[in-house]
Order: structure tokens, then C-alpha cells, then sequence
């Protein structure tokens, strides 16, 4: 395959908020590029790409482990590892991303500029870089690898382990020269504020999360990639982790109501890197989805009304709710509308069960003088800090010994503000590692998470936590790819070293 590269000659964002300021550049073009905001340009450009990343497929990895006691029967198959849970779209876009990356990487030692702007966009060219590949290994596994430059030759795809390095070489590269978000300025000395803007915090949270998903998959690496010290890794990620808590500019909001009022709209204080997709329904129309879209009802919805049996995609009951945040914690009050009026409503209109109301902020079509829910209206949140504490607390479980103590404070600062009772030592047996996964699967419901970090945590919680096919698959298929998705046919033209994924080549 000759990998189709379309280079970011023109810069499309007119009208931009000011989260991510940009000027359309229509006559920008590689052979033009002499000033540093020429550079600039190129740089919102990946950053754009990044949005069409977030918007391709966004759910064909996150919905196979996404919590729900029920699911619709057209996620079914995706989710019991059927040939469904293979099926992918096309890995252009990412590629794309990191071509533009590279573009930028060419230019910015050519054009005029102090050096501390030059470090800058070389420092966000290798943050973009890494978390291309970052997504790409854990939609694909495997992938194509293009290590500097443009390389139009075919192309075998590189074990994913050794793709997690070369992203952990560039996240370490970005963390070294990116500024503190609160030293961002554009090129004519602006601040900037959009989390949207790669930083030295956002170089650390991925940083965090490349380490610990190595260390966490050498289960499923083949044994020829397997020669890694899982517990370095582990010690990698836990310092990435104190670099983001321990900085003065991330701090989590008060309570789990603001989490979802604020947080996880976008560009507060508690959120560590995210997309800008906020106030861009009308540029992205239907592209705009979360996996929040597969719970939503009512209130969210409003041509739905309470008294509407839920028929959406994935369900959950307001019991399980109860059993998952017990006592006084308040998430359950958050997360879901109006859990206590809802639970005591006639069960044959709500079907028994709870409305989730996490996400909220919406984008409503009108006709005439019906309304209609039609995509949420936030940024797409990579990491915030309540994940990195919660990462952390994993880490240092992997590491034992004196970091236990702090595994189970990081576990308690979140479980502080929702409320909810501090941890003790007979929860789950006196299994650290589970009672984190279970925390991290409270605190972050519905944002994507669950399916990587099951994965994450080893073969016995596929088994455990993932249904179908999931439950009996041998770490022989999880190496051949079970966890992945297939290439597309257009992946391998003219590029006979192109190889499909094992697993799913097995089963076609």
C-alpha cells in the first residue's frame, strides 16, 4: 500500500471559535510556507485531523466493553466477538495526522522563528505523532510505522509493541519542550486556552497511558516482542502521572454534578487534554458522537418524555446503579436523572431502567414545533484528572510494595468527592487491582474507557468483564488480534506486505 497522504496545503477552520483560533490560509501552500504563522497554520491543521480522527468510527473499539445490562441487538455480535467486533472503517485518518505532523516537522527548522516557538511546534508535531499511533494500537494492534518522513514504498505493518515505543520515544520528546498550559501563546504572543492545544501536562497523560498500555499488554504481545520489563513501564507511567497531579494548573472540580455540568463539556479545570468538538455540529453534523449517545433518553432526548419505555442501544438498571455506587455516594444522583423518581415509576413504562444524564449539553433540531435531540454539544475529553489519579493508583498496584499506600490514596481522592466510603482492605477480597478497575469503571462510565482498560488488566478480566466470545478466547487469539480490528481491502492495494489481521483472516 502506498499510504494516501493528503497534505494540509489549505487550512479549512473558518469560522473557528476562539478555542482554536485560526485564520484560513486559501493560497497557503509547502512552497509558500516562509513565516512563522505559515507554520502555525499547518500545525491547526493536524490539529484539525485530529477532530476527523475522533469523528471516524469513534465506537467500534469503546462499545464492546461499554457497562450495560442490556444491549441492542445490532451492537450484539460486536460485543460477544463476532465477525461484527472486526469489522473497521479506514485508518486514513490517522495517518493523515501523522503526515501532517511530519509537514510540520520539515518546515519548522526552515523558517525564520526564535527557538523557543521553534521547540513549540516541533513539541506539538510529536505529541500529534504519538497520539495517532497511541489510537492506532489499540483500534488496530498492529500498524504501519512511519518512523521520519514519507516513505511512498510499500510497507509491512510493525508489531504494535514496537509502535507503543517509538510513540513513547515522541510523547518523552513533547514532554521535554512543550510549555505548561499556562505558558501557551500563539505567534503573535496571544494566550491561548483551548485544552484542545498539546502542553507539557497533555505530553504527560499520554505518556502515562502509552507506558501502562504496554506494560498492561505484554500478554498479548508475541512472544518475539514480549522481551520488556512490564514493571519499568509501570514505574514510567506512575512518574507521568505524578507530573500531571502534582502540577498547579489540573485540579478536580468540587463534585460529580460538575463533572457533568462543566467537566466534561470541556475546557475546565479538572481536564487534562481534549477535541474541540463543541459548537462544531455544524461543520461535523452527525460525525459529532460519543458513546454517551447509546444511553441517552430522557431528559436528554425531548421528543421523549418519562413515560417511554428505553429502547436505546445500551441499557443499564436502576439496581445495578444502586449496587455500583452504594451508600452516600453521589454519583448515582449525578450521573443519572432523577435515579429515586425514575426507580419509582411504574416498571412496565421504564422497564426498570435508570436515565443516564451525564452528558447533557446538546444540540437540538427544531422542525416546526417538534424538537429532536440530534448530537452532544462538548469536546471530546481524552483524559481528565480524575483518570490520571485513578491511573496512577493502577500503577502503583503493579508496583506493590510501598506504593500500595498511595494506590489507595489516589483511590480515596476520588471517592472523597463523590462521597462514596474510603476503601477497605475486605472490598473485593482484598484484590487492589480489582477495586481500582471498579472504581475506574464508576468514576468514568460512559466515557469510553471500560473496553482498553479491561484489557489492560489481563486475560481473566476478558473473561470476566466482556461477553460472548470474550469469555473463552485464549491468549493464542488475543496475540493473533482478537482485541483488534480488521484492515480494510483499500489497506492492502498495491502493498504486498500488507498482511490482515490473524485473527479475524482465521474467521472470514
Amino acid at each position: 500500500m502506498k499510504l494516501i497522504v493528503i497534505l494540509l496545503c489549505v487550512l479549512f477552520l473558518a469560522g473557528c471559535t476562539d478555542q482554536l483560533r485560526v485564520e484560513p490560509e486559501n493560497s497557503l501552500t509547502f512552497g509558500n510556507i516562509t513565516k512563522e504563522k505559515d507554520v502555525e497554520a499547518l500545525v491547526y491543521g493536524v490539529g484539525a485531523g485530529v477532530r476527523d480522527m475522533v469523528c471516524w468510527n469513534a465506537l467500534l473499539q469503546v462499545e464492546k466493553g461499554a457497562y450495560a445490562d442490556e444491549a441492542d441487538e445490532s451492537r450484539r455480535g460486536a460485543r460477544m466477538l463476532e465477525l461484527e467486533a472486526g469489522t473497521a472503517d479506514l485508518w486514513e485518518a490517522w495517518y493523515q495526522v501523522i503526515m501532517g505532523a511530519e509537514t510540520v516537522l520539515s518546515h519548522v527548522d526552515v523558517v525564520e522563528m526564535p527557538n523557543e516557538r521553534r521547540q513549540f511546534y516541533r513539541g506539538q508535531a510529536y505529541f500529534f505523532k504519538a497520539l495517532a499511533y497511541f489510537d492506532l494500537i489499540r483500534r488496530w494492534g498492529d500498524c504501519i510505522l512511519q518512523k521520519g518522513g514519507i516513505n511512498w514504498e510499500p510497507v509491512a505493518k510493525t508489531p504494535w509493541p514496537k509502535v507503543c515505543d517509538f510513540a513513547i520515544e515522541m510523547a518523552e520528546k513533547a514532554a521535554e519542550i512543550l510549555p505548561p498550559f499556562d505558558k501557551l501563546t500563539d505567534c503573535n504572543g496571544n494566550t491561548m486556552f483551548s485544552k484542545s492545544t498539546p502542553c507539557q501536562g497533555a505530553a504527560y497523560a499520554l505518556l502515562a497511558h502509552l507506558c501502562a498500555w504496554k506494560a498492561g499488554g505484554k500478554y498479548f504481545a508475541a512472544e518475539v516482542d514480549r522481551n520488556y520489563d512490564e514493571k519499568e513501564l509501570w514505574d514510567m507511567a506512575e512518574k507521568a502521572c505524578t507530573k500531571v497531579i502534582e502540577s498547579p494548573l489540573y485540579d478536580l472540580v468540587a463534585t460529580p454534578e460538575e463533572v457533568c455540568a462543566s467537566v466534561l463539556v470541556g475546557n475546565s479545570k479538572e481536564g487534562v487534554y481534549e477535541t474541540v468538538m463543541k459548537d462544531y455540529y455544524n461543520e461535523v453534523g452527525k460525525r459529532v458522537y460519543s458513546l454517551g449517545t447509546d444511553y441517552v433518553g430522557y431528559p436528554v432526548r425531548p421528543e421523549y418524555g418519562p413515560g417511554v419505555v428505553q429502547d436505546f442501544t445500551l441499557r443499564i438498571f436502576t439496581t445495578s446503579v444502586r449496587k455500583m455506587y452504594p451508600g452516600a455516594d453521589t454519583r448515582k444522583y449525578a450521573y443519572f436523572y432523577d435515579l429515586d423518581g425514575m426507580d419509582a415509576m411504574d416498571k412496565s413504562i421504564t422497564g426498570g431502567f435508570a436515565y443516564p444524564y451525564k452528558e447533557r449539553s446538546v444540540n437540538i433540531t427544531v422542525t416546526g414545533t417538534k424538537k429532536k435531540f440530534a448530537s452532544f454539544n462538548s469536546n471530546r475529553i481524552w483524559w481528565r484528572l480524575a483518570d490520571i489519579y485513578l491511573l496512577r493508583a493502577e500503577c502503583r498496584v503493579h508496583l506493590g510494595g510501598d506504593k500500595i499506600e498511595g494506590a489507595i490514596e489516589d483511590l480515596n481522592t476520588i471517592r472523597k468527592r463523590a462521597g462514596a466510603a474510603l476503601y477497605h482492605s475486605s472490598e473485593d477480597n482484598g484484590d487492589l487491582q480489582m477495586t481500582v478497575f471498579r472504581e475506574r469503571e464508576k468514576e468514568l462510565l460512559v466515557e469510553g474507557y471500560r473496553y482498553y482498560d479491561i484489557i489492560r488488566n489481563g486475560l481473566d478480566y476478558v473473561h470476566s468483564f466482556l461477553e460472548g466470545g470474550y469469555q473463552t478466547v485464549t491468549q493464542q487469539d488475543c496475540i493473533d488480534g482478537a482485541f483488534f480490528l480488521m484492515n480494510k481491502s483499500i489497506d492492502f492495494k498495491e502493498n504486498p506486505l500488507m498482511r490482515q489481521n490473524l485473527y479475524w483472516l482465521k474467521r472470514q
